[in-house]
């Protein structure tokens, strides 16, 4: 790759963000952090990224945000081809959401998910894998009823 693919990370967890920031640039990629999402939609119009690392919760009320995030870029065109991949612990703490963007896509708009706490391994393959994607699995969305 000529230029350094962009990545945000949009996480309030600042051990983890340091963390996954050194994963990435480890890889080469050029890695840009935000932790809210009001900080990363500032930062997404500044420097349109490759990919998005989005958390669901912020806050210490635990505030689900990232869903918000994820849905509202959606509807900006101009970031909706943006692929994003949503971190979580919400499995592991709440097993009964068991969130997947195979079936929730209608109105979690995400292309992938990662469990906290996440291996290395397992995020490097998932972001390999949704950069060869390119866009957006849902960058029309939501679909309008014909």
């Amino acid at each position: 790759m000529n230029e350094k693919q962009k990545i945000l990370i949009i996480e309030d967890d600042t051990d983890l963000i340091a963390a996954i920031a050194k994963i990435l640039e480890n890889k080469g990629y050029n890695a840009v952090c935000a932790y809210d999402p009001e900080e990363g939609f500032e930062k997404l119009k500044k420097d349109k990224p490759d990919l998005i690392i989005l958390d669901v919760m912020f806050g210490s009320k635990g505030e689900s945000k990232g869903f918000d995030f994820a849905q509202k870029l959606k509807y900006e065109k101009q970031f909706s081809d943006i692929p994003i991949l949503m971190m979580t612990a919400i499995n592991t703490e709440k097993p009964f959401y068991n969130f997947s963007p195979d079936t929730d896509g209608e109105f979690l708009p995400v292309d992938a998910f990662l469990d906290k706490p996440v291996k290395s391994e397992e995020l490097y393959s998932k972001v390999e894998e949704l950069l060869k994607q390119k866009t957006s699995k849902w960058r029309n969305w939501p679909q309008k009823e014909a």
